[in-house]
């Protein structure tokens, strides 16, 4: 879903995506998890270098909960601003786990996209 160098990986999407995991050390998985804040840092993409010259989309579907679209409006800008090129796009009427549907029907706005997006990298 995620890369680290713009050399190897021109771009990427993901869909209701975790960038910061700092917020789930509050949480009852990190019980499970084990997350320190050395963990944190090296598993959350915002806080990875942005990868200069390269495109990133953040999905969200439009019924998540605040802090999914918090996650994505993050990453979007961060990156952003440090010279990703990246764009934010919500889902209608979907949430977590409907915000993918798109992804089973050739004619959906989400692939019509990611289809040009592919063709712009050749």
């Amino acid at each position: 879903m995620l890369f680290r160098s713009s050399q190897l990986v021109p771009g990427a999407i993901a869909f209701s995506g975790l960038f910061d995991l700092e917020p789930l050390t509050h949480t009852s998985i990190n019980d499970s998890l084990c997350l320190t804040a050395n963990t944190v840092q090296a598993a959350s993409p915002l806080s990875w270098p942005a990868p200069v010259g390269a495109w990133f989309e953040a999905y969200v579907g439009s019924e998540e909960s605040p802090e999914f679209h918090r996650q994505s409006d993050s990453i979007v800008k961060v990156w952003g601003e440090h010279g990703t090129h990246t764009r934010l796009r919500s889902v209608p009427e979907t949430n977590h786990f409907t915000a993918i549907d798109g992804l089973t029907d050739p004619d959906s706005d989400e692939i019509m996209h990611i289809a040009v997006l592919a063709h712009s990298l050749e």
